[in-house]
């Protein structure tokens, strides 16, 4: 038990093992989890190729996705 207590009592940032901040979580109550996760993140900046990268990736889902549609359609008659 003294080690739980040890470990919730310690900071994430002294603390050298990278599963530990998991593990803090727990000793979180349901709002403080919450409003701690509900923290917008602040937008990536991306390259205009990687932008572009993106855009061509969604025209492809897109474009995959009504192929599929077409395809169990036409396959239902």
């Amino acid at each position: 038990m003294t080690d739980t207590l040890d470990a919730g009592a310690r900071s994430p940032s002294t603390s050298t093992d990278p599963g530990a901040e998991p593990e803090l979580v727990l000793f979180l109550e349901r709002d403080q989890l919450t409003s701690d996760t509900a923290v917008p993140l602040r937008r990536a900046y991306l390259t205009r190729r990687l932008s572009i990268a993106l855009w061509v990736l969604r025209v492809f889902v897109i474009a995959v996705s009504a192929m599929v549609v077409y395809t169990f359609a036409v396959s239902l008659h």
